[in-house]
């Protein structure tokens, strides 16, 4: 498994997060935005550290990440669901945070 693959699905959701949160409006759209800073920091930290991607911490946070996105989907949909959304996201955000900044 390639160490980088966390990173560049990171990426990816703020992506994802960015997009839905520019069709939203009110507290959903600030919440996501936040997310998604929240989100590049995290790549940040994921691109320079040299993770061990067999490792179950880094299986765990991938696997948040991945639902995440599979939940938002493709991001020029509309979500019926903003709150779970952010609630994904932010469950992806701690699963990466544990792993990086442990």
């Amino acid at each position: 498994m390639d160490n980088h693959q966390l990173s560049e699905r990171i990426t990816g959701l703020a992506s994802r997060v960015n997009n839905l949160a520019v069709n939203l409006t009110g507290d959903s759209s600030r919440q996501l935005l936040e997310q998604q800073n929240e989100l590049i920091d995290l790549t940040q930290i994921a691109i320079v550290q040299d993770l061990d991607a067999s490792a179950e911490k880094y299986k765990d946070a991938l696997q948040t990440v991945e639902n995440a996105i599979e939940f938002i989907g493709d991001e020029s949909k509309k979500i019926e669901n903003v709150s779970k959304a952010i609630k994904l996201v932010g469950s992806a955000i701690q699963a990466a945070t544990k792993l990086l900044k442990a």
